[in-house]
């Protein structure tokens, strides 16, 4: 049950502790969209988003946002904004954070991966041997499929992680 467990969990993806990370020799961070960085189909990112994924860049970090979403839902959330994407990527199966490790000239034990769902974002991170970390959700209504696995994630935390979400 450990593949459930987040290395670190944060209230918000601001929280990121930027240069604690880079020396430690993390060098990419896969960043998920929808209540992550951004109120899910809300359109483009906002300022706070924008902000945060320009200060991943000037500290040297390579960002590349990841998502079970499509691609017209990632571009709508980038925008103008310049970053590497991600879209359909069938978290949590390993695969996909493989490849974009390697697309991006790095290995798992270097990429740090910001998301909100245990089923999806950790235990992805966890199977590929990335460094997984948990943001709570930006806000409480999901889509029927988030929401389900909300439930089992509640039971995960409570049972099996002994935590509170």
């Amino acid at each position: 049950m450990s593949l459930f467990r987040p290395k670190q969990i944060l209230d918000i993806f601001t929280d990121l502790d930027l240069s604690y990370y880079r020396e430690r020799g993390f060098d990419t961070v896969l960043l998920d969209v929808d209540n992550t960085i951004a109120v899910p189909n809300t359109g483009s990112c906002d300022e706070r988003a924008r902000k945060f994924i320009e200060d991943l860049k000037a500290a040297g970090f390579k960002v590349v946002i990841f998502s079970n979403n499509n691609k017209k839902r990632v571009q709508m959330f980038l925008g103008d904004l310049q970053a590497d994407y991600w879209y359909y990527a069938l978290k949590p199966l390993p695969f996909s954070y493989l490849a974009v490790c390697r697309k991006m000239g790095t290995v798992p034990s270097k990429t740090l991966v910001l998301g909100d769902q245990l089923l999806t974002d950790i235990l992805g991170a966890n199977l590929s041997g990335c460094y997984g970390i948990y943001c709570r959700q930006l806000q409480e209504k999901d889509s029927k499929m988030t929401a389900f696995n909300r439930r089992i994630e509640k039971f995960i935390w409570r049972k099996v992680l002994h935590e509170e979400m």
